[in-house]
């Protein structure tokens, strides 16, 4: 079993939105937390190290114009005023899941978490949602042009729609995400198999039995269309006390997913997947325990395969 491998530096912490006194939701306080949770699995740890390649991969998900915005100028639709350290830190996280790709690719991991990525709603020429670089995007096309076959799950309770629209072009490249219907980004309600796009728009108040049925539903798609790695956002805002949704998982809903993706990347994928936090909005409690579960679920189930 290939070590878990684990996307962090303390330039994350940086990431302070709002006031920028640890106050917004997206405290990133919840990144150093769950990668402290996963201590127990010896992980090992990779620094983003952002360089001008990595801006430079940028442009496949994103205008030249809007990179350099948030980049050179520091101008972004989630802070204000324009604050060029903010951008860095923005590069620096998805250069977190460009680290964990090229791990995955060159065969040094099969499961990889940036606890900082999956920044799902940012489309390519703007910013949305907390998200400003669509890391999950890239690396799916980073995948693809590497001969693989991605397949990119996403659950939270927001709808993917950045990746979504981003990857739409590529029907062979399947997403699926499971939300809650009706709220933020309003998006998501309907199927799309012509171009690879899955919905699962829950209900209010929807829990582990209807997360588990659309899982189920997903793996199914994944025997159908036969991946070569999954690709994960695991989104913490649908836990039942996340002030920002209201649907009602919890661990065991969590954990049973986790096993259900673990067991499509060993059937489908070799084992290969690559995770990334989304969203959570209980920086101090639910939202980095239930990363750190989720990681460790599916890296058990991916090291508990048997290999002939």
């Amino acid at each position: 079993m290939s070590k878990l491998h684990v996307a962090y530096d303390d330039i994350y912490l940086d990431w302070q939105l709002g006031n920028g006194d640890g106050s917004h939701p997206t405290n990133p306080i919840r990144a150093k937390l769950a990668v402290e949770l996963l201590e127990n699995l010896e992980p090992v740890m990779v620094k983003p190290s952002a360089s001008e390649s990595d801006r430079d991969l940028l442009n496949h998900v994103h205008s030249g114009e809007y990179i350099s915005k948030v980049l050179d100028q520091g101008h972004c639709g989630e802070w204000h005023p324009d604050q060029p350290h903010l951008g860095a830190v923005a590069l620096e996280m998805a250069a977190g899941t460009i680290r964990m790709y090229e791990k995955i690719l060159s065969g040094e991991a099969q499961v990889a978490f940036n606890p900082q990525g999956a920044k799902h709603h940012a489309q390519y020429d703007r910013s949305s949602g907390f998200c400003v670089f669509n890391d999950m995007a890239l690396v799916a096309k980073l995948f693809m042009a590497a001969g693989l076959k991605p397949m990119y799950i996403d659950w939270d309770v927001h709808h993917g729609d950045g990746v979504e629209n981003i990857l739409r072009a590529y029907p062979n490249l399947v997403t699926a995400s499971i939300h809650q219907g009706g709220i933020f980004p309003g998006t998501g309600l309907k199927n799309e198999p012509e171009n690879g796009v899955y919905n699962w728009a829950l209900s209010s108040g929807d829990g582990d039995v209807e997360f588990l049925d659309a899982m189920q539903e997903i793996e199914l798609l994944a025997d159908e269309i036969q991946p070569d790695v999954i690709l994960l956002a695991t989104g913490a805002d649908a836990h039942h006390s996340d002030p920002l949704g209201n649907l009602k998982f919890d661990y065991p809903g969590y954990r049973a997913a986790a096993k259900i993706v673990g067991d499509i990347a060993n059937k489908h994928a070799k084992g290969r997947v690559l995770i990334g936090g989304a969203g959570g909005y209980q920086p101090l409690t639910h939202t980095p325990q239930v990363w750190a579960q989720v990681v460790a679920q599916v890296y058990s189930t991916v090291g508990s395969a048997v290999t002939v």
